[in-house]
């Protein structure tokens, strides 16, 4: 039941009842833990005046509840745990108590820096829910709750709350996880025609294999968003497992229009994809047959193009990295590598980083940032004999020469290109399969010149990245073995495209491209001269049919009418079919006999003026501005633009989770972990926080504060000796605290 002014004044009907089925697992979910938790005790004679005011609620047959006469709304009154402190509080607070002298509608003056004063009333129950979103958005353990400090701070902010405890808490936090998916849920059902999914594994510390699964949809106001919808356990890593785990999680909540699943190039989760496409061609709400439902993640081919390239300059890049690790071991080092940086006069923003062997992107920063200091590098070497001492021992890669230098010059520029594609296809805030088409092209030609090159290193980096780019991007058919007859060992082309053709209609509905000779080449470009031509057929082809099935499925029944045509009122007898059936006729047939067909949506948008191709160009906001004339095409672009090419949003839960389900808290149960996980992304939004302290400006703020302090420290110092001095003889001065270690 929801209480009078609470939740339940801004429901509908439907909302309520989807708020109370919820509420209904919340009270269930607390009164097991209670039960099981809870020891026996005799029902006594209650001697508090409080149960005047309230009446006993038993569950089996032992006191749980306290029913308030005058609001009717239960308090937790276990005699063990809450005894009648809460049954007090309430009654203090309570808007309906006829005993409360106190104004019910009377409100405190507060007042806010920077703002005008505002009426303040004290809200118990809203207070406890802002703890609890402060748990779940701060990554914050139970006990934070009991801690000394925060209590101290509680006490001097709000001194009539009551501080609930950890269990208390824990409880505020699985209701609020509950609340808010019920909201999810509920605009999943009203408000969002298809989703797509991004998925992945994670191995937490204690080697359990959880897995994420992430929502992707544009909602009826033309806004994008992202949403974990669950965060799981998986008992095993087979294909079977994942994809039976995936098909629980969408019959939770209820969704059954998915558009794509994007996943890494794992075995695993090809088999899982596998059983999910199974499960929707049966119930026929696939799109285009279920051919592109599977979506490869793009960062993850990018990973192992670039990996394929790095192979040829590891031992320049370890001796990179061996000088920039011995500068950063010290703080000494790094004083002293900056005031040599100072005297060679090396202005640079960024200082020197060190690289994660396992992330390329990481390599790239620190190549980029370390050529800069090239001739720093060369001075430090020249003060401090254990530099060469260190990096010339056994163990050492050696000390970087010209010839290091210039590789690591080289596979930074290359680099680039990749880390900035790797940004564009990782981003969460705007749309990015419009532009991927463009971004792989430009990677292609990239290759291509390096491959032309008369550099032999640069040649043989593009050689190696080249082949891996085409296994997944640049051939348009795969070549297969022929296993039937005389055919065996041979190979035949399998017709089927290596890119999800979604990508490429991505690009066409994007008014910036289209099917224009710009994408045309772009596309060929993609692809090469000998398949360029056969991709560029298979998207015209590809377009035509897809608008025709999104027309069959959701175009009006009156779309046959003819421009021109009087239109009869539906409760009206009209006379003069063969007249109007006449007229109809001439107007669909042309003068020189032919008809005359009337042009289609798609035919419309084709032929009007692309739009300006600006970086800055808001997609969502131009589909938002001509929905209404392109009603189909703009039910397609929601469908078809919310589609991601990679699972680094599906990754980002893992460092939450990695923090929430750290080596102090191993005991979270998974049902807990997917709540903390899944709540917080949820009232997170797209806020992001970013919890990695700067160390240049820790280090200068340390600085100012022993400045700042230390000087005021020194300064009273020599005052209280000063008046030490002129103390009488009589009085004694008191001993020191002692300080505490």
């Amino acid at each position: 039941m929801v209480e009078p002014g609470g939740l339940g004044d801004d429901m509908t009907k439907e909302e309520m009842g989807v708020y109370e089925e919820e509420q209904r697992k919340i009270d269930e979910y607390e009164k097991e833990k209670e039960m099981e938790e809870r020891p026996t005790r005799r029902h006594t004679k209650k001697r508090s005046p409080m149960w005047d005011h309230f009446s006993e609620v038993l569950v089996h047959g032992m006191l749980n509840f306290g029913k308030c006469k005058h609001c009717n709304r239960d308090i937790k009154a276990v005699p063990e745990v809450n005894s009648t402190s809460t049954l007090k509080s309430h009654f203090n607070t309570c808007k309906y108590n006829p005993h409360n002298d106190k104004n019910k509608n009377q409100g405190t003056l507060q007042v806010i820096q920077g703002e005008s004063p505002s009426v303040h009333k004290f809200d118990p129950e809203a207070l406890r829910k802002a703890i609890a979103k402060m748990i779940i958005v701060d990554e914050l353990p139970f006990a934070f709750i009991e801690t000394t400090g925060f209590r101290e701070v509680m006490s001097i902010a709000c001194p009539r709350f009551n501080m609930p405890s950890r269990r208390t808490c824990t409880r505020d936090v699985v209701k609020v996880y509950f609340e808010e998916r019920a909201k999810l849920k509920l605009f999943f059902k009203q408000s969002c025609q298809r989703v797509c999914l991004t998925t992945d594994g994670w191995t937490s510390q204690t080697k359990d294999c959880y897995m994420t699964v992430t929502a992707h949809f544009i909602d009826p106001e033309w806004n994008l968003h992202k949403k974990i919808i669950s965060f799981f356990l998986v008992k095993g890593d087979k294909g079977d497992n994942i994809g039976k785990a995936i098909e629980q999680c969408l019959m939770e909540w209820g969704i059954k229009n998915v558009m794509t699943i994007t996943v890494d190039n794992a075995s695993a989760n090809d088999g899982g994809v596998g059983y999910i496409w199974k499960k929707m061609i049966k119930t026929g709400n696939s799109i285009a047959e279920g051919k592109y439902f599977h979506m490869r993640c793009a960062a993850h081919i990018i990973i192992l193009i670039v990996t394929d390239g790095l192979k040829e300059l590891d031992e320049s890049i370890m001796c990179v990295r061996a000088a920039v690790r011995y500068i950063k071991h010290g703080p000494s080092r790094i004083t002293r590598f900056k005031e040599l940086a100072q005297l060679e006069k090396v202005d640079s923003e960024a200082f020197l980083s060190l690289d994660v062997y396992t992330r390329w992107n990481s390599t790239y920063l620190m190549l980029a940032t370390a050529i800069n200091f090239e001739k720093v590098f060369a001075r430090y070497e020249e003060e401090d004999p254990l530099y060469t001492l260190d990096l010339t021992s056994e163990k050492g890669p050696g000390i970087p020469v010209d010839s290091d230098w210039e590789n690591a010059t080289k596979m930074a520029e290359f680099l680039g290109q990749f880390y900035h594609l790797t940004l564009s296809v990782s981003a969460t805030l705007h749309v990015t399969v419009n532009q991927f088409v463009m971004d792989i092209a430009e990677i292609n030609v990239v290759l291509e010149e390096w491959a032309d090159s008369d550099d032999i290193l640069r040649k043989t980096m593009a050689k190696k990245m080249q082949d891996k780019y085409d296994k997944y991007w640049g051939r348009w058919h795969k070549e297969v073995e022929n296993e039937r007859g005389k055919g065996k060992g041979k190979k035949k082309e399998e017709e089927e495209e290596n890119v999800n053709m979604f990508v490429f209609a991505a690009t066409v509905l994007d008014p910036r491209f289209k099917l224009s000779n710009f994408t045309k080449l772009a596309i060929e470009e993609m692809n090469g001269e000998l398949n360029g031509g056969k991709a560029w057929e298979a998207v015209k082809t590809f377009m035509h049919a897809l608008f025709e099935e999104y027309k069959a499925k959701y175009a009006p029944s009156d779309v046959s009418k003819h421009v021109g045509a009087p239109q009869s009122e539906p409760t009206q007898k009209r006379e003069g079919r063969k007249l109007l059936s006449r007229i109809n006729k001439k107007l669909r047939v042309g003068a020189d006999g032919e008809a005359s067909m009337r042009k289609s949506e798609f035919e419309k948008y084709l032929h009007e003026e692309n739009e300006v191709n600006m970086d800055d160009f808001n997609i969502l906001k131009w589909w938002k501005d001509n929905a209404a004339r392109f009603p189909i095409l703009a039910r397609m672009a929601r469908d078809v633009l919310a589609v991601p090419v990679s699972t680094v949003v599906s990754e980002t839960a893992f460092s939450t989770s990695g923090r929430i389900l750290n080596e102090f808290r191993t005991s979270l149960t998974p049902f807990m972990v997917q709540a903390l996980v899944c709540a917080q992304d949820w009232l997170r939004g797209y806020i992001t926080i970013n919890i990695e302290e700067d160390e240049e400006e820790l280090l200068r703020l340390e600085k100012e504060l022993i400045e700042e302090f230390g000087s005021t420290n020194s300064s009273n110092s020599k005052a209280s000796s000063s008046k030490s001095v002129c103390k009488p003889s009589g009085v004694v001065p008191s001993c020191p605290p002692r300080s505490s270690t």
